[in-house]
């Protein structure tokens, strides 16, 4: 399952933000550390896993909204694990 990111997302692309904003590969640049206080995800646990195992620092509210607009183009109401595992995958390849 081959999925698409936003255009002009890259492996450097968070040195657009500030210090703090480095923190995480995000997709949008966001400082999400400004906002990132009330998100609470509910990933299942095989995702939550997935995340963890990544050797990237992965924003899991960016890639929760990728995968989420990736179910909604196809039609569904939310992401199956597989395709939360698919983005996670796309995210790694482009950071590589």
């Amino acid at each position: 399952m081959s999925m698409k990111t936003k255009d002009g997302w890259s492996p450097v692309m968070e040195r657009r933000a500030g210090l703090e904003g480095r923190q995480v590969k995000c997709l949008i640049a966001s400082e999400g550390h400004l906002w990132m206080q009330g998100y609470y995800d509910r990933f299942p646990g095989a995702v939550r896993q997935r995340l963890a195992a990544s050797p990237f620092n992965i924003c899991p509210a960016c890639m929760d909204e990728e995968a989420r607009r990736g179910a909604h183009q196809r039609g569904k109401t939310k992401p199956s694990i597989a395709t939360y595992f698919a983005v996670i995958a796309q995210i790694e390849r482009k950071l590589r």
